[in-house]
C-alpha cells in the first residue's frame, strides 16, 4: 500500500472517531457548556438627577439665545422605553430610532405633539458625559438647540454585561398643549 493511501486511511478513521466522540459528548450536553456559563442579562433603571439635566440643558441653551425647556415626566416614560430597548439589544442601531419610530413611540404613549426629536447615547458613565458627547455630535446638538421643542425627559438604563453598559436617551417634544410652533 502506498504512503498516501495509509496516511489518507489514518486520516479518515481519525476524522470518524472524533466525529463518534463529538456525537457522544453532545449526547450528554458537554459540548453545551459555554452557555451554562454565560451570564444572564439584567437590564436596570439608574436614576437620572432631573435637575441637574435641566440646569444643564437649559443653562446651555440660554447660552445659545434658546428658551428654556421644561421637564416632562411622560418623557421620561417614553425615554425609558427606549432606554431598554437599547440596552436589551446592546445597540443603538434600531428601527426605533427614526422619526417614524419616535413619532409611533410618542403616539403610543398618548402624547399629542407637534414636534420631537431623541438623543441616544451609549457608553456614557455620566449624565456630564452623556451631554458633552451629544453637544460635540452636530445632530445631537441640534436636538439639544432646537428652537420648536418645549419639553424634555431622560433616562438611563445600565446593562450588566455587553459592549456598552450605560444606555442614555434624551426625549425632547412640544406637546399639544403648548399650541403650535411658529415656524422660522
Amino acid at each position: 500500500m502506498s504512503g498516501y493511501a495509509t496516511d489518507r486511511r489514518r486520516f479518515l478513521t481519525g476524522l470518524t472517531g472524533a466525529g463518534l466522540l463529538a456525537t457522544s459528548l453532545s449526547g450528554c450536553g458537554m459540548l453545551n457548556f459555554s452557555k451554562e456559563l454565560e451570564e444572564e442579562t439584567v437590564i436596570t433603571p439608574v436614576a437620572v438627577d432631573q435637575d441637574a439635566m435641566l440646569a444643564m440643558l437649559n443653562a446651555y441653551r440660554a447660552q445659545k439665545g434658546k428658551s428654556p425647556l421644561l421637564h416632562d415626566r411622560r418623557l421620561d416614560l417614553v425615554s425609558a422605553d427606549m432606554a431598554r430597548h437599547i440596552a436589551e439589544k446592546d445597540s443603538m442601531d434600531t428601527w426605533a430610532h427614526s422619526p417614524f419610530g419616535l413619532s409611533q413611540r410618542l403616539d403610543k404613549a398618548g402624547y399629542a405633539n407637534y414636534a420631537g426629536a431623541e438623543n441616544l447615547g451609549a457608553g456614557y458613565a455620566s449624565l456630564q458625559a452623556a451631554f458633552a458627547g451629544w453637544q460635540k455630535s452636530p445632530d445631537h446638538n441640534k436636538n439639544l438647540l432646537n428652537i420648536y421643542v418645549t419639553r424634555v425627559g431622560i433616562a438611563r438604563m445600565s446593562r450588566n454585561n455587553g459592549k456598552w453598559r450605560n444606555f442614555w436617551v434624551m426625549t425632547l417634544s412640544r406637546p399639544q398643549e403648548d399650541g403650535r410652533p411658529v415656524v422660522r
